[in-house]
């Protein structure tokens, strides 16, 4: 299992998983790879983090690399702090 990386926005803290799935028989070794994608959103609060939420990243192209992957979950963290992917919110946080 990885270690979740971190960052901060908008005065939530999130935290990243970013698992690569088995390669496929037809793929290339130093090929681009699959991940599943999952954020935990968090309310910070005096350097302590409050209740939190975990959220699925939809399906993606492959990516070349972990950090590729990791950044994506990032992006998709801020989006739904945002309030820009439907059916997805902090708002109970």
């Amino acid at each position: 299992m990885s270690t979740p990386l971190s960052d901060h926005y908008k005065g939530f803290e999130i935290k990243v998983q970013a698992l690569r799935r088995a390669k496929e028989r037809d793929e290339p070794d130093d090929g681009p790879r699959h991940f599943d994608i999952v954020v935990t959103i968090a309310k910070s609060a005096h350097g302590e983090s409050g209740r939190s939420e975990m959220f699925g990243v939809p399906e993606q192209e492959p990516f070349d690399s972990p950090i590729d992957a990791t950044r994506a979950g990032i992006d998709y963290a801020r989006d739904i702090i945002d309030n820009k992917v439907e059916g997805q919110s902090v708002e109970d946080l």
